[in-house]
């Protein structure tokens, strides 16, 4: 059944003949609880390879897009989840009440040039003359450097890289900028519905089995010897990749989402909260209410730099809004 999804959904992309929206054919279906996703078969792979090509768009095409229906889902972590952090509690159910779509991949460096190009816009990384926080393999260490941004972060990037070293600004002018061009209205996700995206329909930690981390996400894996710290707890397997991949380099998620785990930390709309007390259940953006701190806003995902009991569907991070930093980017919704 998952492998007929995904051939539907493929098919309906090319019938489309453009990024704008690509339909997911689990569109149609009742949702259900499902399991974590396990080892690929070569025929998974290769219908991973056609939907990751779906992530490349041409000039002035916007991000191909994945259509989430309505549903209902446990937010958080159960107590008992190993890694767990008092931050993903309490656990509560969430009702996401009306359709959207969420980029099948994260904004790469070529989509975000695009934006660059058109609007000369100055990231808050170049104009502040802060720059970007990046890591020091040699001195282990974080650091910001005025000369990294999203241009030069540090490291190799490709155009089929995720963007990194923009701000929540950046993101959210980016959002406006497509917005304006194309004539619908996009945004950042909402961190309640990043998370019924992420699961994608499991209830478990993760939406791959714990054992498949390097099929399906870019974390800290044995690869990162070279640049890690002796504190750093690496994952058994290797991912072929100290720093971001490009992406839809992994396995999708039910919904035929990349990336949702591991590569960068993607920005939300949300303000940050240091627990669920008295969240939104119907998956709208939790901003200032509730002593909600909007100078930092709510992170999610993991990134290549995180070890495993990072990269969980429930797991929390917050950064300062104006900050830039090598591990994070971001991916963006469509409202209907």
């Amino acid at each position: 059944m998952r492998n007929q999804i995904k051939i539907i959904g493929i098919l309906i992309t090319t019938l489309l003949c453009a990024p704008l929206v690509a339909r997911d054919a689990g569109d149609n279906e009742e949702q259900k609880t499902v399991q974590p996703l396990a080892e690929r078969t070569e025929k998974d792979r290769q219908i991973s390879r056609t939907l990751a090509q779906t992530c490349r768009t041409e000039a002035g095409q916007a991000p191909t897009m994945v259509v989430v229906k309505p549903g209902r889902f446990l937010m958080g972590s159960p107590d008992d989840e190993n890694g767990r952090s008092d931050d993903e509690g309490p656990q509560h159910e969430v009702t996401i009440p009306k359709p959207f779509a969420i980029s099948r991949c994260e904004i790469t460096v070529e989509q975000f040039k695009q934006f660059v190009q058109d609007s000369h816009y100055q990231t808050t990384a170049e104009e502040s003359g802060k720059g970007c926080y990046v890591w020091d393999s040699d001195k282990k260490q974080a650091e910001q450097l005025p000369e990294r941004n999203w241009k030069n972060p540090g490291f190799e990037q490709s155009a089929d890289h995720p963007v990194v070293c923009v701000s929540w600004d950046d993101a959210q002018a980016y959002a406006a900028w497509l917005s304006r061009r194309i004539g619908a209205t996009y945004r950042l996700p909402t961190e309640a519905e990043w998370e019924y995206a992420a699961r994608a329909g499991t209830t478990a930690a993760r939406y791959y089995r714990d054992d498949q981390q390097c099929d399906y996400a870019n974390g800290a894996g044995q690869e990162a010897k070279s640049i890690a710290a002796s504190a750093w707890t690496l994952a058994e397997c290797a991912d072929g990749h100290v720093y971001t991949a490009p992406v839809a380099s992994y396995a999708e998620n039910h919904f035929g989402l990349f990336d949702m785990l591991g590569n960068v930390w993607e920005w939300t709309q949300d303000c940050w909260h240091d627990n669920y007390r008295d969240a939104p259940r119907d998956g709208s953006a939790w901003l200032e209410k509730d002593s909600g701190d909007c100078d930092r806003r709510v992170v999610r995902g993991g990134s290549w730099f995180y070890k495993p009991r990072s990269l969980r569907s429930a797991f929390r991070g917050r950064f300062i809004a104006d900050g830039a930093n090598v591990i994070q980017g971001f991916r963006i919704a469509r409202d209907f």
